[in-house]
């Protein structure tokens, strides 16, 4: 039966009325499915042979939530709140059927039927928090009416979605369904009928209060305190949930009040800010249509090291058949050794279970003979960060390839297009810049030669989409995008501090203390000071840099201080230990390069040292930006947050220098300029045009979309 909706229709059957949801692809709630629903519902009630009544939805997805592009706006149409306070009261039993995902404000309308059903396979979850916000339909109102006030503390503040037997044992759901979830939905309705069952509110129940005191509620936060650091919302929703101890019409007032406050907070516009980044990723404004990439099916990687290994157990875990070739059989039972390792790691955390496990190491295949590359549709280069090495295993790997096959270059400073110019076929040579772990880590550089061709990018990202990677598409110059904002940028600001005075504990406590995951120099001993020393070699056949350029960390690695792998770098380790331990000798060092450049060493504050890198980091942005080797700032705030622990609460440092205002920013990087009279605080010409024009870097993306 038709609707005012396009996306909602009324079916009878029987005594059941059937509301019927489809908006594809995720059936995300918006004005046209709120003013079906309301339809729907109204011709329920009214038909006298409609005795209970069936939400179900179309697709893999029950409810993906509600349309996030009506958040900056005022949404037309019925409130959600006013469809559920419809079924609600609604005089005739209201039941839902779930499939796939309900998250957000899909769960929280599921939350205010009388009856929930759902599929064995359904997640469900209030993911809202990793918006910066906290369910405003309702959802921290009924959710402890219906499974605890604790619990639903850790739901909301988790953010992630839980099975439907977990939601079944809570007391979230009635039933969960194997099998015809509509049929299975009908036949649920037909015994409330024969029953004689009628509606049950949700909002007429009491929320469970058991565990959610003070020692309780700072034991869920624990739970949730490393991925809520430096974050605010979770006070908002705790002070959401308290209020569900009060009437429900008192709670649902207050929640509604804080659900507005969490929406304008700037951490909210921060994230959402990310959300629309990471999706706008890897579209190439203006790029001339490709042919469509044929489907991979196997791939190659060359090089079985740390960076290898992890390349080609993506791969497998995308269900990809790989080839993992070395030149040495020591090499390559080191690469085949890791990827059991980091699988037999994952069985016992849980994640996945033996048998999917010995699966995925089957598909990796061990191979000394770079011909065997011969037949993979995709082949990615994972070789040393050296020049020749790199250009001589392209060139082979060009010559046995048919011409169509792309090959990627797992390089994360050298220029794709002189590498690509040793091959006789350059427009098939592109980036593939991989983050370690790199079977972890979610961000993927697509770096554009000079000749990359357009069928090759779109190859490219069809690998990054396979294996489910964020994919920023860079322009062809050192370090690309990130690299460079770190090396030329953050990195070389934080040694500068150390020269002039400041410890390393206090350069990466300032700056974990302001949102990183790791400091710098932590960071440096992580990876190894030895693998920065040898990216600046190759820097240096091409390009230099003024002095002092990582100075500290290149003595270091000629000292055989090479970070946590020999024991000491810009901090010593005990042996089996990880702990960064302060070291008189670095300090030592460090004093002598000083001293050998007239640097006078002082006390440095933390204000200073947070300031001094993180504007030295947006100063680069602007220059990687104004040069198009990343086409929108957005995209500079994808790399940042996903590959290098910039807090992502703070959307970026391209969106974080809008928040600061380009005005403030241009006049402190004069002010450091002036101060310090160093070539590296050349304030970036974009900076002085956008401050000038009173502009942003939002706005100058906007201009270019």
């Amino acid at each position: 039966m038709a609707t005012s909706s396009t996306t909602v229709r009324f079916e009878h059957s029987g005594a059941v009325g059937l509301i019927l949801i489809d908006s594809p692809p995720v059936n995300a709630i918006n004005q046209d499915m709120r003013v079906g629903l309301a339809d729907a519902l109204a011709q329920a009630m009214a038909a006298p042979d409609i005795r209970a009544v069936l939400i179900l939805s179309a697709g893999g997805t029950f409810m993906a939530g509600v349309d996030i592009s009506e958040f900056d706006g005022a949404p037309g149409g019925p409130p959600l709140q006013q469809v559920q306070a419809a079924i609600e009261q609604a005089a005739k039993p209201v039941v839902v059927a779930m499939q796939g995902m309900a998250l957000g404000g899909g769960l929280e309308l599921a939350m205010a039927c009388h009856y929930r059903l759902a599929l064995d396979s359904a997640k469900l979850g209030l993911p809202e928090i990793t918006l910066g916000i906290i369910p405003g339909a309702g959802g921290t109102q009924r959710l402890p009416r219906l499974i605890g006030a604790r619990a639903a503390l850790d739901m909301i503040l988790s953010g992630a979605p839980i099975t439907a037997q977990e939601g079944k044992a809570h007391g979230l759901i009635d039933e969960v369904v194997q099998g015809d979830l509509r049929a299975a939905g009908l036949a649920f309705c037909q015994n409330l009928i024969d029953s004689g069952a009628g509606p049950r509110p949700t909002r007429e129940m009491q929320a469970n209060a058991d565990g959610f005191d003070a020692a309780g509620i700072a034991d869920v936060m624990r739970t949730h305190s490393r991925a809520l650091r430096g974050r605010t919302t979770q006070t908002l929703a705790i002070e959401a949930i308290s209020a569900a101890m009060q009437s429900f019409d008192e709670g649902i007032a207050i929640e509604a009040r804080l659900a507005a406050q969490s929406l304008t907070s700037r951490e909210s516009q921060a994230l959402r800010h990310m959300f629309f980044a990471e999706r706008q990723a890897g579209k190439v404004k203006g790029e001339a249509k490709a042919t469509a990439p044929a489907p991979i099916r196997d791939a190659a990687v060359i090089g079985a090291g740390t960076m290898g290994s992890g390349i080609a157990q993506a791969f497998a875990d995308a269900g990809v058949t790989v080839t993992l070739i070395d030149s040495t059989e020591a090499g390559l039972a080191h690469g085949q050794d890791i990827v059991r390792s980091n699988y037999a790691a994952s069985v016992k955390r849980g994640r996945i279970s033996p048998a999917a496990a010995e699966e995925r190491i089957q598909s990796v295949t061990g191979s000394l003979r770079l011909e065997d590359a011969a037949t993979a549709d995709v082949v990615v280069e994972a070789v040393f960060e050296d020049l020749e090495l790199k250009q001589d295993v392209l060139s082979r790997l060009d010559a046995i390839l048919p011409p169509d096959r792309l090959i990627a270059s797992n390089t994360s400073t050298l220029s794709v297009t002189g590498l690509g110019r040793a091959t006789a076929h350059p427009g098939r040579i592109a980036g593939l810049h991989f983050f370690s772990p790199a079977h972890i880590m979610k961000l993927v550089e697509v770096v554009r030669g000079g000749e990359t061709s357009p069928d090759m990018l779109a190859k490219a990202l069809q690998v990054a989409k396979i294996l489910k990677k964020i994919a920023v598409v860079a322009g062809d110059g050192f370090g690309f995008i990130g690299n460079r904002m770190m090396l030329d940028g953050y990195f070389r600001e934080a040694e500068q501090l150390l020269l002039e005075g400041a410890s390393p504990s206090q350069v990466d406590g300032a700056l974990e203390r302001f949102g990183f995951a790791m400091g710098p120099q932590r960071v440096s001993d992580l990876g190894g000071t030895d693998v920065g020393t040898k990216a600046r070699i190759q820097l240096y056949r091409r390009e230099t840099r003024p002095d002092p350029y990582f100075v500290i960390a290149d003595r270091l690695t000629a000292l055989g201080r090479l970070g946590q792998k020999s024991g000491s770098g810009f901090y010593r380790y005990e042996p089996g230990g990880r702990d960064a331990l302060p070291d008189p000798e670095v300090t030592a060092v460090i004093e002598a390069l000083a001293a050998e450049r007239g640097i006078k060493r002082r006390d440095i504050g933390e204000d200073e040292i947070i300031e001094r890198c993180i504007l030295s980091l947006i100063n680069v942005g602007a220059m990687v930006l104004d040069e198009a080797v990343a086409a929108r700032a957005a995209d500079i705030d994808v790399v940042w947050t996903s590959g290098y622990g910039f807090p992502r609460h703070l959307g970026g440092p391209m969106f974080h220098t809008d928040t600061l205002g380009l005005a403030h920013v241009a006049e402190r990087i004069r002010y450091y300029s002036e101060k310090l009279g160093s070539p590296y605080w050349r304030p970036s010409a974009l900076i002085e045009r956008l401050a000038a024009d009173r502009s942003n870097f939002d706005q100058w993306d906007r201009e270019r979309s």
